[in-house]
Parts: C-alpha cells; sequence; structure tokens
C-alpha cells in the first residue's frame, strides 16, 4: 500500500494542487483578471490591492475565531437588552464586535428599513419591546433565522450571533475605503468561476476553481466590495449600496483572505 507522502500517490497529487491553487501570485492574479475581463489597464492596482490585503489579513483568521469559539458568550452577557452593539458598553473591546454598520447590528441583519433625509437607511433601533405577547417582540423572535424561536436581542441569540460575526469590526478596521459606485466582472467556465469587484482603490476577488471530482477551492481575496455593493432586491441585476456606516465611522469594505474547500460549483 503507498503511503500519503509517495511521490506518485493520490494525497501527494492532491497536495501539490492545493499548494499551486493557494498561492495568490502576480501571474495568476493576471490570468484571473484577463478572463474576467477587468480592462489590462486596471491589472496592477487589482494585484496590488490584493497583496495589500494579503498584508493586512495577516492573524485575521485566527482573531476571528477567538472572538467566536472563546468571547461570545461574554460578549453576549456584557450587553443590555437596548444596546445596539458592542462598542455602545465596551469600546475598548472593539476589535470582537460586529462591523460598525447599520444594517449589521448585535441583534441582527435583516430588521426594517426607514425613510430618511437621506433616502432608505436600515433601522438599528428596532425589537426594543421586551414583552413577549406584543407584535413587536414576535416579528423579532420570526426574523431570528440564527436562533430559532429567541429573541435577537436575547443573550442567547446574541451569543449564537457573535459566534457567527464577532470580530468583523477587526476587519473593517484593516479594511479599505470605497467609491460611489462599483463595477463587476465575471468569468465561468466548467472548472474555474471567477468574480471581480472593484469600487474606489478597493478590489474583491472570489475564485471558484475544480481540483479533484466534485472537490472544489472557494478562494476570497481583497476586501469585502460585495457586500458593501450588492444587487438590488428589486431588479437582481443594478449594483446598489447595501451597508452604511454607523455615525463616527467610515465606509470601508473589510479586508477578507480565505481559501476552504467546498463541495461543487455554485
Amino acid at each position: 500500500m503507498r503511503r500519503a507522502y509517495e511521490p506518485d500517490s493520490v494525497g501527494h497529487v492532491l497536495a501539490r494542487l492545493l499548494v499551486e491553487v493557494v498561492a495568490m501570485k502576480a501571474k495568476q492574479l493576471t490570468e484571473w483578471l484577463a478572463l474576467a475581463g477587468v480592462p489590462e489597464e486596471l491589472h496592477a492596482q487589482a494585484i496590488a490591492c490584493i497583496a495589500e490585503a494579503d498584508k493586512r489579513s495577516q492573524g485575521l483568521t485566527w482573531a476571528k475565531w477567538r472572538t467566536r469559539l472563546l468571547k461570545a458568550s461574554k460578549i453576549a452577557k456584557a450587553m443590555p437588552w437596548e444596546a445596539n452593539r458592542l462598542i455602545d458598553v465596551r469600546p475598548d473591546w472593539a476589535d470582537s464586535d460586529i462591523a460598525p454598520m447599520l444594517n449589521i447590528t448585535g441583534h441582527g441583519d435583516n430588521g426594517d428599513w426607514v425613510d430618511t433625509p437621506e433616502g432608505g437607511r436600515p433601522d438599528p433601533d428596532r425589537w426594543l419591546n421586551q414583552d413577549p405577547a406584543s407584535d413587536d417582540y414576535q416579528q423579532a423572535v420570526a426574523h431570528c433565522y440564527w436562533c430559532r424561536g429567541h429573541h435577537p436581542r436575547s443573550t442567547k441569540a446574541r451569543k449564537a450571533w457573535y459566534r457567527r460575526n464577532g470580530g468583523e469590526y477587526r476587519a473593517w478596521r484593516l479594511g479599505m475605503p470605497v467609491g460611489q459606485d462599483a463595477q463587476r466582472w465575471n468569468h465561468v467556465s466548467d472548472k474555474l468561476v471567477i468574480e471581480v469587484m472593484r469600487s474606489g482603490d478597493a478590489w474583491i476577488i472570489n475564485a471558484r476553481r475544480k481540483l479533484l471530482g466534485k472537490l472544489w477551492l472557494d478562494m476570497r481575496c481583497g476586501f469585502e466590495v460585495d457586500n458593501v455593493f450588492q444587487r438590488s432586491v428589486f431588479d437582481g441585476v443594478t449594483i446598489v449600496q447595501a451597508w452604511y456606516p454607523i455615525p463616527g465611522h467610515e465606509l470601508r469594505a473589510p479586508v477578507t483572505w480565505s481559501k476552504v474547500p467546498a463541495r461543487g460549483r455554485k
């Protein structure tokens, strides 16, 4: 029986494939940008941005998991019912908080929007009624997809929420300011799916590459332009701004850098 480390073993071949696709070299990025249709004169800017994201993201994954696995319960207990986010009560724990955006709060990301002089904006001050018999309370429970049957402002729901999203404030702090709008390019083939988005100086590359059989590798590298700007819920095509910063914070695309195995092509 061959051992996994032998040069001609399946394990060795798969390991080599993983090394090849994980290395985000300029040549590979240039090929992907060209395949997606990004104008050649923008390639240098995009590659420099991805390299900067690589530097800024060092230690980020561990910091997020440390918050999510070890601090979520402590965070939830520190937040009173009326608090919208961790920094309201513990600004010294800011890096463990969620991203400082109106639509992302300590009690979820799927609340109602309200009309303001600047246009429609997410309402972070929702679901404050603590009476289980009230319509507001029941509506809140119905929206709590991450902790079914519980109110989003409850300690249990907040613990579950920070288990999913804790540490995103750090990613925002290390992020990149964006422009007024965004551009999108993409490429789809049987073995490679690429999406590139840019806003101002911020870029992100999402790539899914086939490795072996149904095994694919998902790569998400750069700054989260695709979260700040998303497809309109009205026509599914137009790219619109979806994130709005809380007072005192800049609109930035958080830094991101991940490579994970996946099953099948999206």
